[in-house]
This record gives C-alpha cells, structure tokens and sequence, in this order.
C-alpha cells in the first residue's frame, strides 16, 4: 500500500512532517507515504490528489484544518467523518474499514467527530454562513479540499478517509483583510494585513492564530496514531 497524504497549504504541513514541500510538489515522509501541499480550493486538490496517484498513491487521505458548523465543536477538536458531501450534493462515503481502524485508535485519546464534512467553495467568514450551511446539509464541520480528494478516489476506486481538526467554531467570524491578505497557496501577506486591519479585528486575529496553533496541536499529537492505523 502507498498512502497518499493532500495538505493544503504549509502551515497545515508542519504538523505532519519537518520536510519542507513547495506548493504542487510531493514527496515521500516515509518509505510507502507521498505528500502533496495542493494549494487552497477544490481544483488545486483535485489536482494534487491525481499527481499522487500517478506516483503510486493507492490510498488518499485528506489531512488538515476545517471550520466548525456545530457550536459544540471546539478548537482542537478532531473531524472523523463518515462522509462528505460536494458543494453541488453529492455524497461520497469514506473507506469503512480504515475509517473504523482510525476511530478505534483515535476515539479514547481524543475528541473525535464523525459526523459529515461539506465541501465550501469559498471560506465561510461569519456565523450567519455557517448556520446556513449547517441547516442546507446537516454537517458539522466544512472545508474545501476534503471533496475534491473524495473525487479522485472515486475517479480511480482507491480508499480515501479525511482527517480534520478544528480551528473556527461557529461564532468565529474571520475579518475580510485577513483573506484579502491570504493568496490561493495559503500565504500571508504580512504588509497587507498589517496595513489594512484596524484595531477592532486585531482581537479576532489573534483569537484565530491560538484556535489555529490548537488545530496544530491535535494534529501533531495524532499524526503517529493516524499514520500507524494506516498502514494496510
């Protein structure tokens, strides 16, 4: 088996390896484990999903961060889901059985969610937009590569399985500057934010950077469970 790992930027990489990838490139952690940084949004993790496969992958998993939908899911938390639905609707299940190996290993250690995961087009900023997707598809948590690699796996009839953890809760509400200052492969323009945010969102900024650094937290702590249960 060669797993096939799709994280979407490079702060979302270091909880999972110390090796540096540049964007839309992959390299192997190990000696049946490839690693791909896609980028933000569902093309980029279509298409870094379908490298992988042309490199060997016979397994993907989609690893990384994801927004809450639910008000009892907490930073840190761990999204385990059963499966995930596209931003048009449709429904892709996960691997039963690896996802089973996963929760068995994970559950007693963590908090572990394994409600759906929706797909988003666009980052959901506000609680109103979270609400309101929560409601259309009764998820709890949205990101917006996991699909995209639930798509490849179907394409090419592979296993596939999604590890998130969570940053923003439902109330969070993120400020326009900090995606005006983000770029499609996760980078921060620092000058842009820095000279477009005014005092009132510098509480929600920092409030965001510890829920992310929790996020990270769950994921380094578990990268050894996951990639040990894994192994099939």
């Amino acid at each position: 088996m060669m797993l096939g790992i799709v994280v979407s930027i490079p702060r979302e990489l270091r909880s999972l390896t110390d090796q540096p990838i540049p964007i839309g490139a992959w390299r192997a952690i190990a000696h049946n484990i490839l690693v791909v940084v896609s980028g933000i949004g569902a093309r980029r993790a279509y298409a870094a999903g379908t490298l992988l496969v042309s490199q060997g992958a016979t397994a993907l998993l989609s690893w990384g961060c994801a927004a809450a939908l639910d008000e009892q899911i907490t930073p840190g938390c761990l999204v385990l889901p059963k499966r995930i639905i596209s931003a048009n609707g449709e429904i892709h299940l996960v691997s039963t059985e690896w996802h089973q190996r996963l929760y068995r290993a994970l559950e007693s250690r963590y908090p572990v969610c394994t409600e759906a995961l929706v797909e988003s087009a666009i980052v959901v900023k506000t609680a109103a937009e979270k609400r309101a997707l929560a409601k259309r598809t009764h998820a709890v948590a949205t990101d917006m590569e996991s699909a995209a690699q639930a798509r490849v796996a179907k394409d090419y009839g592979l296993p596939f399985v999604a590890i998130r953890a969570i940053v923003d809760t439902l109330s969070t509400e993120i400020p326009d500057n900090v995606l005006g200052a983000l770029d499609p492969q996760g980078r921060v323009n620092l000058w842009n934010l820095l000279t477009s945010t005014v005092p009132a969102d510098w509480i929600k900024i920092i409030r965001l950077g510890f829920q992310f650094n929790a996020a990270q937290r769950t994921l380094k702590k578990t990268r050894k469970l996951v990639l040990d249960s894994s192994q099939f």
